[in-house]
């Protein structure tokens, strides 16, 4: 993806950029592996002395044999104030706080100047979610991961975002191409540059923010909403795009994406009614009535659950004792009965009355486009080795059943 933010750094730039490197232990590649709004991110070599001097950086290489990390480079000075002061500072800080978690992307350290700030990352070196299903999509010549596959992933994705929510961060910007895999398999959520870190566990949230077809439909009504119950509606739709090759929602337009997700989605034939059931229970227009996470990990598709990660998520419990209700939500039911609820009207929001929705092609005052564009999904050019940005698009690919996100990157 390529953003209008910051132009392309001229030689002596790049060359600077090496030297600060080099400085603090590390050797920058002329590789580019990604790109996003203000940042450019490069493959880059951990030298020996460096991992003398940064545990976390030398605990984790040694597991991975290898050297390799992830830079991205920032362009504070280039940047909004906002972006420098507010939105940099969240990714790092909610990176730091959900630290030491085999399915979020490893942040290794920090240091900045006044033109830039660096952060050193884990690498995965598969691509992200969206290039795995276009490309097993394209393999079995059928839309969508197999649902044993499915199964296997999203439990770690389940895992990622319960680990991060017990720590106080909501990630906002949950899709496909935040989701990365690294050579072993393993997923990594990544881009946490919308995240929000809270002590109050029910604090409702007003940032307009994510990717149109991920969004909660509370988030384009431009209501306050909980952030926790947001993730969950983005969790459903790329639970949906696992295991259909497309999307749930396929509308730009705000106001129309909210028709669409009034008449719920359209399942294809032969999938499971266990996971269409609890995709449904995902995608409940009202908030309150969507599973938390530790329902979701007592679904019976969820079952039977890795052991290893079924500790990684609160609470999670065994799908013959539901969960008790929060104070927030719906008395505890199984979740097979969820998809009875009715999804007609407008949600009622405990902070009154629903403003209007936003009108036909609206935007917000800032923004910028999505890693993904059209109707369904389809990953960008391979890219390679890359982390936490979207990849520049290529010329010449064929179409394939799943597109990137459609819509815009939105932000207020």
């Amino acid at each position: 993806m390529k953003r209008n933010g910051w132009r392309k750094p001229d030689q002596q730039t790049f060359m600077a950029q090496v030297r600060e490197c080099r400085d603090k232990g590390y050797l920058l590649s002329s590789k580019k592996i990604g790109s996003g709004a203000f940042s450019r991110v490069y493959l880059a070599f951990a030298t020996q002395e460096r991992m003398q001097h940064n545990p976390r950086l030398a605990s984790d290489l040694r597991g991975k044999r290898h050297s390799m990390v992830a830079i991205k480079i920032v362009s504070t000075a280039e940047a909004p104030v906002e972006f420098a002061q507010k939105f940099l500072p969240r990714e790092i800080s909610s990176l730091n706080a959900t630290y030491k978690h085999l399915n979020v992307v490893q942040l290794y350290e920090t240091y900045h100047n006044s033109q830039r700030a660096y952060l050193v990352l884990e690498l995965a070196g598969r691509g992200d979610l969206l290039e795995h299903i276009n490309t097993v999509s394209d393999r079995r010549h059928c839309p969508g991961l197999e649902e044993k596959e499915a199964h296997r992933l999203f439990w770690q994705l389940v895992s990622a975002v319960a680990h991060c929510h017990s720590a106080g961060v909501v990630h906002r910007d949950l899709k496909c191409e935040n989701i990365l895999l690294d050579d072993q398999g393993f997923l990594k959520l990544t881009d946490f540059g919308f995240a929000n870190q809270s002590a109050l566990k029910n604090a409702l949230l007003s940032t307009f923010c994510g990717s149109v077809a991920y969004t909660a439909p509370e988030i384009l009504m431009s209501k306050k909403y909980n952030g926790e119950r947001a993730d969950m509606w983005s969790l459903g739709v790329i639970l949906f795009a696992m295991v259909t090759g497309r999307l749930p929602f396929k509308e730009r337009r705000p106001r129309r994406m909210l028709l669409l997700m009034r008449r719920g989605p359209a399942f294809p034939p032969g999938l499971s009614p266990e996971c269409q059931d609890l995709i449904r229970a995902l995608l409940q227009l009202r908030p309150c009535a969507r599973p938390d996470l530790r329902q979701v990990a007592a679904h019976r598709w969820m079952l039977p659950a890795p052991p290893a990660l079924l500790r990684e998520v609160p609470g999670a419990a065994p799908a013959e004792n539901p969960a008790e209700p929060r104070e927030d939500s719906d008395p505890a039911r199984p979740l097979l009965q969820l998809r009875r609820s009715p999804q007609r009207g407008t949600p009622k929001s405990a902070s009154g009355p629903a403003p209007k929705p936003p009108p036909p092609g609206a935007r917000p005052s800032r923004g910028a486009s999505s890693a993904s564009a059209g109707l369904g999904l389809r990953g960008m050019a391979k890219a390679g080795l890359w982390v936490g940005v979207a990849r520049r698009p290529s010329s010449g690919r064929p179409p394939s059943v799943l597109r990137s996100a459609l819509g815009h990157h939105l932000v207020s």
